[in-house]
């Protein structure tokens, strides 16, 4: 090959080298911008998009949390009134078995009235039979007495 056409070549090497070189100083510096805005956007989308997710989800679990706790002061009312409700009957229903136990008892007590009457007036009884027992007795005793024969007059 020419010495000149070399010289030419080698010259011509040495510019596209330099060309290149600077290309890729510049290619280098647009990715770097480029990438940098892009991070920039992305972060910018990334923090803006986790803001209105914590957003929601905040507004969700502090409409969760007021349904749950409506819901338990709800549950804990019914309770109250269930236990109210509950607290009457059974003073109803105790206030019913103290006057059924009254009236047991005067019941009782009437009939331990009439029973002692009864009682009473079979002791009489008993007490003027066994004092007519004795009579019958008294005179049994004296009709079974062996009788003296009649002495003889003489």
């Amino acid at each position: 090959m020419d010495p000149e056409l070399r010289a030419a070549l080698d010259e011509l090497r040495e510019d596209l080298r330099g060309e290149i070189r600077a290309g890729d100083a510049e290619t280098r510096g647009y990715v770097d911008e480029s990438i940098r805005a892009s991070a920039a956007e992305t972060r910018t989308y990334v923090d803006e998009s986790i803001r209105a997710s914590a957003a929601e989800t905040r507004g969700y679990t502090d409409s969760s949390f007021a349904s749950l706790s409506r819901a338990i002061e709800a549950m804990r009312q019914q309770f109250e009134d269930s236990h109210a409700a509950t607290r009457r009957h059974f003073d109803v229903v105790a206030e019913s078995i103290r006057s059924d136990m009254r009236i047991f008892a005067e019941a009782f007590g009437l009939s331990q009235e009439g029973t002692d009457r009864r009682f009473g007036a079979a002791e009489q009884r008993l007490d003027r039979l066994e004092g007519r027992v004795l009579t019958v007795e008294a005179r049994v005793s004296t009709l079974e007495k062996p009788r003296r024969r009649p002495r003889r007059r003489r």
